[in-house]
């Protein structure tokens, strides 16, 4: 029996679930590159990963996977991305740019398989949203080809809080509550991750005087749901998701630690959010895999491929990000008056009378 490993990972914003660094195989070996890419339209850059499987009867698969001339290829690899319009019609082509990462400052996360240098292929052209762009990539020494194909994700609107609407909007959510939040599925999108963002400032509050000093602004994020699925769901169609109160209170619990300075103080200003939406193609490798995801990891377990005569995914992303807007004065109450949430050193809103303490 022979031992196989191939490494495989991505650059862009989500990604990805773990390794496999050995097994044995039946078949003989062929080349089979590895491909991994999300092309996002709201990013000026986009960056594809190509690493290559291997075969070695005499060397330790882990031995393979430290040595970047094992799992990179060099300037023999061509990589090209076409496109095409709605009605399938040929309008150009570029090549990438083979960079290393690693000198972008676009580390890969350390782990088995090496992480310098940190090869990626570069795209720096506009994307298209009416467009689908096919990923061809040729090894001009063995003559190999792979071939993979993504539309690319289109924007959408968030419903609630309404972005159009020429009414102030307001986060509102009780401790045990919720508040829904809804939009419009994306063309070509299949899943989400939402983010809220939480701006808040703390500082120290002066009774003599009552002003604050040495305010600073900060934020922290919260991802409320992960793999939300619109697979059954046609472009356009409103989706809804109730952001239940007594997650969000216990995610303010666990993350704040009390600061034992009565006069140290927190105010809750504001929320946004971030919406990281994934075509069909992704949505299957999730499924098929169910990987875990996060930024910048370096080795992907394979279930799932729509890369013709190699493995990985080829798919559409599209990174929307909402207006700020305020808390509601009864949030901001409940932000730092609840029993979940008191002593955190959150202060109601300030037309309590006994802001900025609860009492």
């Amino acid at each position: 029996m022979k031992k196989f490993l191939f490494a495989a990972g991505l650059i862009l914003t989500w990604f990805i679930h773990g390794c496999t660094t050995d097994f044995d195989l039946n078949a003989d070996f062929q080349e089979t590159p590895v491909v991994y890419g999300l092309l996002d339209p709201t990013i000026p850059v986009n960056y594809i990963r190509i690493n290559r499987a291997y075969l070695n009867d005499s060397i330790d698969g882990l031995t393979l996977a430290a040595d970047p001339n094992e799992i990179y290829y060099g300037d023999e690899l061509t990589v090209k991305l076409e496109y095409y319009d709605t009605y399938g019609n040929f309008q150009g082509s570029s090549f990438l740019e083979r960079v290393d990462g690693d000198t972008l400052g676009i580390p890969k996360n350390s782990g088995t398989f090496a992480n310098i240098p940190n090869i990626l292929y570069r795209y720096s052209d506009t994307l298209n949203k009416d467009f689908t762009y096919r990923l061809i990539v040729v090894n001009t020494e063995s003559g190999k080809s792979v071939y993979s194909e993504t539309p690319i994700i289109n924007d959408f609107l968030i419903v609630r809080p309404n972005e159009e609407s020429i009414f102030p909007q307001a986060i509102s959510i009780s401790p045990n509550g919720f508040y829904q939040f809804a939009f419009n599925n994306a063309k070509d999108a299949a899943i989400y991750d939402i983010t809220m963002r939480i701006h808040y400032r703390e500082g120290t509050y002066v009774p003599a005087t009552g002003d604050f000093v040495d305010m600073v602004s900060k934020e922290i994020d919260w991802k409320f749901v992960k793999n939300l699925s619109t697979i059954s769901s046609g472009p356009g169609e409103l989706i809804t998701y109730d952001i239940q109160g007594p997650a969000f209170y216990n995610f303010l619990k666990n993350n704040f630690f009390a600061n034992p300075d009565p006069n140290f103080i927190r105010l809750a200003d504001s929320a946004q959010f971030i919406m990281d939406a994934g075509g069909e193609s992704f949505y299957k490798y999730i499924q098929y895999s169910s990987a875990t995801l996060g930024l910048n990891e370096g080795q992907v377990i394979l279930e799932y491929t729509n890369v013709d005569g190699g493995l990985g995914i080829l798919s559409g992303r599209y990174k929307k990000i909402s207006k700020i807007y305020p808390f509601t004065i009864q949030t901001r109450d409940s932000i730092g008056c609840s029993t979940v949430t008191q002593g955190l050193n959150f202060a109601p809103d300030q037309s309590t009378p006994s802001f900025p303490f609860c009492d």
